[in-house]
C-alpha cells in the first residue's frame, strides 16, 4: 500500500468536474475566468500546502491551549495555536472566503476548504464570515470602520479571528432562556455579565447575546477582547473544551464580569437579527462544510479501492466495493446539486432558500456522517488509524456538523415553519415543479411517489399551524430526498452530466 497517498497533491476544484461546471456557468460572464483562476489556485493549496499544514497541526499536542496568566501573574486570557494552525488560517483568509467576495465564490471556496475536515480553519471561517456580515448590514459606521478590518486581516495573532459565544447551558439552542445580562453603561456602551458555555472561535472580537436589565427581550452585542484603549475586557475564559472533533480550533466557557460591549440593532431585535445573519450564515457554512466532506469521503475510498489489491485484483473490482463507491456517489450528487442551488436561490433572493438553509443543514450534514462511515468501510482496517487517512478526523468533524449550529429536531422547526408560510412554501413547491420534469420514466415515477408523499404531508402540516409532528426530522428528509431527486432529474444529460454520472445516479432511482 505504499502507493497510496489519499487526495494529497490533487487540485481539489480542477479534479471536480460537476463543481466546476456549475460555477463556470452561475458566474458573472464580466468575472468569470478570474474567479476559476482564483479557485483552481485555492483547489491546488487546499490539496498541496493546506492539506499538510492541517495534518500537521492535528498531531498530539498540536491542539490550541489556554493561557490564561504572563509570568509576571498577569491575566491574559489568550488561546495560543501552533504555527501550523496560524499559518493555514493566514493562507485561507488571503485566498478572499469574506465578503465582499460573491455568495458562489466565497461558498465554493468555504466547500473546498472543508475537504481538509474543519481543519481548525472553517469553523472560523464561517463566523467571521457571519460577523462580516452582521457589521454590513446591522452595524454603525462607526463599527464599521473600527472592525471590518481587523476581521479581514490575514496578519493578526490568529487570523480568521471573529467568534460567536450565544449559547448558555440553561438554554443550550433556545436563545430565548439565556440568563446573561447587560446593563447600559451611559456613554453608548454596555457592560455584560453571565456565563456563555459554548463560546465558538475566542479571538479578538464576537457576537454575543444578552438580556438588558428589565427586559425578556434577546439583545445582540458586539464584545472584543481589548478595551479600545488596549487593556483586557472582562471576558475570563474559564477552560477550553475537550471536543471530539473540530479540535484544531477553541471552544471555551467564557464568564463575563461586567464586560465592555456595543449595541447591534435595536435590543428588542436582537433574535431576528441573530437568526436572520449570524446563524443563517452559519448553517450555510455547516451545508458547505458537510458537502466538502462527502466529496473528500468519496475521493479517498476510490483511490484507495483503485489501488489496493486483494486477491489478484484491486478492491474497486469487488462487487460490494463497487457497491460502496455507489452508495457515497448517491449522496453526494444530489447534495453538491442541492447546496449550489441553494446558493442560487439565495442571490436571487427567492423565497424558497428560507426552505433550504434549514432543510440541507439537516440533510446534507447527515448525509455527510454516513459518507465517512461507508468511505472508513471500505478502507476496512487501515481506516482504524489516525495516520492512514483523513477519515477518522473527518468522522469526529461530521458529527459535530450534525449538531453544531441547531441540531435536527430545532432545524426542522424551522424548516417545516417555512414550508408553513405561502411565500416560501409555495416557492420550494415551484422549484420540485420546474427542476422534476425530465429524466427517464421510471425516475420520473420514483419524484411522483415522493412529491405525493411530501405534498400530503405538506397540507396536514398547513392544516395544523400549531402542532409540532414528532417525525419532523422524517418529514424533513423526505423534503431533502425529493429535492435531491428533482434536481438530480433536471441536471441528467444535460451539460453538467458531460461524464453521465447523474444520469447513471438518475437511473439507479428505479
Amino acid at each position: 500500500m505504499a502507493e497510496y497517498s489519499g487526495a494529497a497533491g490533487l487540485n481539489f476544484f480542477e479534479e471536480d468536474r460537476l463543481v466546476r461546471g456549475i460555477v463556470a456557468a452561475r458566474l458573472p460572464a464580466a468575472d468569470r475566468d478570474a474567479a476559476l483562476k482564483r479557485l483552481s489556485e485555492l483547489g491546488a493549496l487546499c490539496g498541496g500546502e493546506l492539506n499538510r499544514l492541517v495534518e500537521a497541526a492535528h498531531k498530539d499536542g498540536r491542539w490550541p491551549e489556554l493561557k490564561r496568566y504572563d509570568r509576571w501573574g498577569n491575566r491574559i486570557d489568550e488561546v495560543v495555536y501552533c504555527a501550523e494552525q496560524k499559518e493555514a488560517r493566514r493562507l485561507s483568509l488571503l485566498a478572499g472566503p469574506l465578503p465582499p467576495t460573491p455568495l458562489l465564490e466565497r461558498m465554493t471556496k468555504a466547500y473546498l476548504l472543508n475537504q481538509n475536515g474543519e481543519g481548525g480553519v472553517t469553523c472560523p471561517l464561517a463566523m467571521t464570515d457571519g460577523l462580516v456580515q452582521l457589521l454590513e448590514s446591522h452595524g454603525t459606521p462607526e463599527q464599521r470602520k473600527r472592525w471590518l478590518g481587523l476581521l479581514h486581516d490575514p496578519n493578526t495573532s490568529t487570523p480568521l479571528t471573529g467568534g460567536q459565544f450565544v449559547t448558555e447551558k440553561q438554554g443550550g439552542s433556545n436563545v430565548s432562556e439565556n440568563e446573561a445580562s447587560a446593563v447600559p453603561s451611559g456613554d453608548g456602551t454596555w457592560r455584560l455579565t453571565g456565563l456563555k458555555w459554548f463560546c465558538s472561535n475566542p479571538g479578538e472580537l464576537w457576537v454575543t447575546t444578552a438580556k438588558p436589565v428589565g427586559s425578556t427581550a434577546v439583545a445582540l452585542f458586539l464584545v472584543p477582547r481589548r478595551l479600545p484603549g488596549g487593556g483586557l475586557n472582562e471576558c475570563h475564559i474559564l477552560r477550553l473544551k475537550d471536543l471530539t472533533g473540530t479540535r484544531g480550533k477553541a471552544t471555551a466557557e467564557v464568564e463575563y464580569r461586567g464586560a465592555y460591549a456595543e449595541l447591534i440593532g435595536r435590543p428588542s431585535r436582537g433574535l431576528a437579527i441573530l437568526l436572520s445573519t449570524v446563524l443563517k450564515v452559519s448553517r450555510l457554512h455547516v451545508a458547505g462544510a458537510a458537502l466538502g466532506m462527502i466529496r473528500r469521503s468519496w475521493v479517498e475510498a476510490g483511490l484507495y479501492a483503485r489501488s489496493r489489491v486483494v486477491t489478484g485484483r484491486t478492491a474497486a473490482e469487488i462487487p460490494a466495493v463497487r457497491a460502496s463507491l455507489t452508495v457515497l456517489e448517491d449522496l453526494l450528487l444530489p447534495a453538491t446539486l442541492a447546496f449550489f442551488e441553494e446558493l442560487d436561490l439565495l442571490e436571487k433572493e427567492n423565497s424558497a432558500a428560507d426552505v433550504l438553509v434549514p432543510l440541507l443543514k439537516i440533510g446534507v450534514s447527515q448525509a455527510a456522517t454516513m459518507a465517512v462511515r461507508e468511505a472508513r468501510l471500505v478502507l476496512a482496517g487501515n481506516a482504524t488509524l489516525r495516520d492512514f487517512s483523513i477519515l477518522p478526523r473527518l468522522s469526529e468533524d461530521a458529527i459535530i456538523q450534525e449538531i453544531w449550529e441547531g441540531t435536527h429536531p430545532i432545524l426542522a422547526g424551522h424548516a417545516l415553519k417555512a414550508l408553513r408560510r405561502p411565500a416560501s412554501g409555495q416557492a420550494f413547491s415551484r422549484l420540485l415543479d420546474q427542476a422534476g420534469n425530465r429524466g427517464p420514466a421510471p425516475a420520473r415515477a420514483v419524484l411522483a411517489d415522493l412529491r405525493k408523499k411530501l405534498d400530503a404531508r405538506v397540507a396536514a402540516l398547513r392544516a395544523a399551524p400549531t402542532e409540532e409532528p414528532e417525525d419532523a426530522v422524517a418529514l424533513c428528509l423526505l423534503a431533502y430526498r425529493t429535492l435531491g431527486t428533482a434536481l438530480l432529474l433536471r441536471e441528467a444529460g444535460g451539460p453538467l452530466d458531460a461524464e453521465g454520472s447523474l444520469s447513471r445516479a438518475a437511473a439507479r432511482l428505479a
